[in-house]
């Protein structure tokens, strides 16, 4: 591969990779870049001069790589300031709705405005309360309450705002009513409205038209369910494997047509064009979305050197794909579905490359043309098993026992059946009984898969090092054991007949780069694993950001305390959105569910607490029923030890039939030297209560989220908080947490943490000491950071 190519591709792509790190004061500004590369310019030219060729080659390097730093940066530099320019005010604005991402219970849009005067479109995020049904490609006329970018935070869990970023959105905006200006609808547009009118008797609408056009937001709740837990959502995303058939298609139809032409039109290019316009087709379709817009990149990117003749190893076309990739679109890699897309891709030329489908025979010649694609099919689906795994537990933690012969079943059902049958009902604008006939495949196929839904695991971060270190190690183990100097032969299956595996020669630098690459990934995996037990703490305090709100978490060796669990709302809850994917993460068992009072913003979500740990004990003031199997009361003096921590109930006095913010269950922890606590929403005349029975104290959970109803004097200046953490939501309409509170605190000499800005607050305690670890920190990385904060 030529020098300059191969150095223009590795800078692109570790250009890209840096927006995934680097905080936002560290980005390269246009500016900086052309300053830096001035300089390097004119060294680079007194070393050529001088004829120090081999200092001349790595100064122009780094001049490539500060030149694909600046071009990437500028993409994320563009975003932040535009999204910084945002303020809180209603405005009334003309949008164009470009994507529909729920239509169901509640409608979400990512729609594109003029947000100033003459100024360029810039995408939002628009949540619409409306009785409408607003369709892609209208055009509206609305007041929208805008609001900068802001999401919750939790270390290890999914980043809203990284998400909004690689979608180019800037702002959020609520709309209540609007009035539509315009239905010039385009050709997909027309296409996808009436599809929805012939299917909208089916009960696989939702599926047919992810399918069909990339659309997701009629996709039914259950069904997507199924697909998650199956290890077969990847079918759901028009990609690689829906273009790649749609261009095997438009190919197989060509040679057809060719059966029928003069011999002088029947060459290798026409299939290849016809190929390819198919897949284009197929793409604009789907409404090229970002899975998509990469397949078919890639797609014209490879037919591109195919018509040059250019040959690169799959590795070195690999590098170029994706570099090309990241060059149309820099901020590519703040998406997951991209980092699913490359490791697929990675994984399958690593497997390709030492484990190819040629290595299997059957008596000693090539396998029967009837057979190969079958076992073809199960060879994939090893490889992605052995290699892929490991990625998608790091992604997700999780991963369905089953999902190897879940997708040997549905990935040829969708790839020869259903996506076909599909494609066909569009183009035929569903005449006969062409839907009817797809919606019964693509139901029956979902059933088949539900039959695989009961096997997904739930694995913790730590055992994810684990699992990932061995499947490495197994690789490097098969490396190194099949292309042993002896000839390996399998155990025969009749006297007659015998299944091999015939070596081709491998040469020792191949070998030695598979064992060296599987084995370091192993090593690395591992060398977390052991940082991480090295960090850890005696006992920690986790107070999760659940928005306005509060779930706070006692952990200690594995097993955890949860103090109030969020809030719920029809459709959803925090328990389902952050606390359960937490303690999965951190590979948390519950043992006891400690509510401090009967508000939704505390106990919202105890019945979805109670339902995944049905053993867990509930402690709550108020007799109020949540479903529990095991009831303790919350009254002031009881206390209770937990693997060495003492737990001291401070208030209320007694249990009543509903719990308010005064009933709140205030309770100490005290290990021995650390003091911790947790006040609930209690209010000022219950802390004058309790205060004086307090001394010093290490930690305090500030009550009722920073209200001025709370966290008084009296109780300050009796425990005197190192610590305070402050448990609410941004944009909150209360505008918690209250000045004066903030003020009280500081002038005790406090620490103020609050959830929204830092996101998540743990508090790790040691023998002699205790820190603080934050989710959103000064040195996030640059999408993470709070956005708007001085227009506040």
């Amino acid at each position: 591969m030529p020098f300059t190519l191969f150095t223009l591709a590795t800078s692109m792509i570790v250009a890209s990779l840096s927006l995934l790190v680097l905080p936002d004061f560290m980005l390269i500004t246009v500016k900086q870049m052309l300053l830096c590369n001035f300089i390097l310019a004119l060294i680079t030219f007194c070393f050529y001069r001088l004829k120090k060729f081999s200092v001349f080659q790595i100064i122009m390097r780094l001049n490539i790589l500060i030149l694909a730093l600046g071009y990437a940066h500028a993409f994320a530099l563009d975003l932040l300031h535009q999204a910084e320019k945002i303020s809180v005010k209603k405005q009334s604005l003309e949008f164009t709705i470009e994507e529909i991402l729920h239509q169901q219970a509640y409608q979400t849009f990512i729609v594109s405005t003029q947000l100033e005067e003459g100024g360029e479109p810039r995408r939002i995020f628009l949540n619409w309360k409306a009785k409408e049904r607003p369709f892609l490609g209208e055009r509206w006329r609305g007041e929208v309450s805008l609001r900068p970018l802001s999401a919750r935070l939790n270390l290890g869990g999914f980043d809203r705002q990284q998400w909004y970023f690689s979608k180019g959105v800037i702002a959020t905006g609520t709309l209540k009513s609007a009035v539509k200006i315009d239905d010039d609808f385009s050709w997909r547009e027309k296409k996808l409205q009436l599809a929805m009118k012939q299917t909208a008797d089916l009960s696989s609408q939702g599926l047919l038209l992810a399918l069909a056009f990339g659309e997701r937001a009629w996709l039914d709740k259950n069904i997507w369910k199924i697909y998650q837990q199956t290890n077969t959502a990847h079918l759901m995303a028009i990609s690689g494997l829906h273009i790649g058939l749609a261009m095997g298609i438009g190919f197989l139809l060509m040679r057809i047509v060719q059966f029928f032409l003069p011999s002088r039109l029947i060459t290798p290019f026409l299939p290849l064009v016809s190929g390819g316009i198919f897949a284009a087709f197929y793409a604009y379709l789907a409404g090229v979305s970002i899975p998509t817009f990469r397949a078919i990149s890639a797609l014209i990117f490879v037919f591109g050197l195919q018509l040059y003749r250019r040959q690169y190893s799959p590795f070195q076309l690999f590098i170029l794909v994706v570099a090309f990739l990241l060059f149309c679109d820099p901020l590519m890699p703040l998406s997951l579905s991209f980092w699913l897309s490359v490791g697929a891709v990675c994984s399958l030329i690593f497997w390709y490359r030492y484990f190819p489908l040629s290595l299997f025979q059957w008596q000693h010649r090539p396998l029967p043309k009837k057979v190969r694609w079958i076992l073809g099919l199960f060879h994939l689906q090893f490889g992605l098993l052995l290699l892929f795994t490991p990625l998608q537990l790091l992604l997700f933690n999780g991963v369905a026992l089953n999902g190897f012969f879940a997708n040997v079943i549905a990935v040829p059902l969708y790839s020869f059946l259903l996506v076909p049958l599909i494609l066909f009902s569009v183009m035929a604008n569903g005449v006969g009984e062409a839907w009817q006939l797809a919606n019964a495949l693509g139901e029956g196929i979902t059933q088949i898969l539900a039959f695989f839904q009961e096997n997904w695991v739930a694995i913790s971060q730590n055992l994810s090092l684990i699992l990932t270190a061995l499947f490495n190690l197994f690789f490097a183990f098969l490396i190194y054991f099949i292309y042993r100097e002896k000839p390996l032969f399998v155990q025969k299956l009749k006297p007659s007949r015998c299944f091999t595996l015939t070596l081709q020669p491998l040469p020792a630098i191949k070998k030695k780069q598979g064992i060296s690459i599987s084995i370091g990934i192993a090593l690395l995996s591992l060398s977390i694993f052991v940082f991480r037990q090295y960090q850890k703490p005696i006992w920690q305090l986790d107070t999760l950001d659940v928005g306005q709100g509060l779930a706070t978490l006692i952990v200690k060796n594995g097993r955890g305390i949860l103090y109030d669990s969020g809030a719920v709302w029809k459709g959803g809850s925090m328990a389902e959105l952050e606390i359960l994917p937490y303690l999965q993460r951190e590979g948390i068992v519950l043992d006891t569910l400690i509510l401090s009072h009967d508000d939704n913003d505390h106990s919202g979500g105890a019945k979805v607490i109670l339902n995944t740990f049905p053993n867990v004990a509930l402690m709550s003031p108020s007799e109020k029923n949540y479903g529990e199997s095991h009831r303790t009361f919350c009254v002031a003096g009881n206390t209770w030890e937990w693997q060495g921590i003492r737990f001291q109930v401070i208030s209320p006095q007694k249990p009543v039939k509903r719990a308010d913010n005064p009933d709140s269950c205030v309770i100490l922890l005290d290990d021995g030297k650390y003091k911790v606590l947790l006040t609930g929403d209690a209010e000022i005349q219950n802390e004058r209560i309790f205060a004086r029975t307090l001394g010093k104290i290490d930690v305090l959970q500030v009550g009722h989220h920073g209200s001025k109803t709370s966290t008084g004097e009296m109780l300050l200046s009796h425990t005197k908080p190192d610590l305070a953490m402050i448990s609410s939501g941004r944009w909150n309409p209360w505008k918690f947490p209250h000045p004066t509170v903030i003020e009280r605190l500081k002038r005790h000499q406090s620490i103020v943490e609050n959830t929204a800005i830092s996101g998540q607050i743990r508090v790790s305690f040691y023998p002699n000491n205790w820190k603080i670890d934050r989710a959103r920190t000064a040195f996030s990385p640059w999408y993470a950071r709070v956005i708007g904060l001085s227009r506040e």
